[in-house]
């Protein structure tokens, strides 16, 4: 089964509600690999979104919203 694994920032300076929100993506990007090879997690203030390859997306790119966990 394809795993994530997940590199961040500067670890002192990260807010400790951060840390929900990283676990929430590598479990949503290691749910993606069975139908991507790749998986591009981009986080934002107001969460994050996974970018993945998809024949359904008129592009190309499925993308899929995660909003910050409060």
């Amino acid at each position: 089964m394809p795993g994530a694994s997940v590199r961040t920032g500067n670890t002192k300076k990260r807010p400790l509600r951060a840390d929900t929100l990283i676990r929430k993506a590598e479990a949503a990007a290691t749910g993606l690999l069975g139908h991507s090879e790749r998986v591009l997690v981009v986080y934002d203030d107001g969460g994050a979104t996974l970018y993945y390859e998809s024949d359904d997306a008129e592009d190309g790119i499925g993308r899929r919203k995660l909003p910050r966990a409060s």
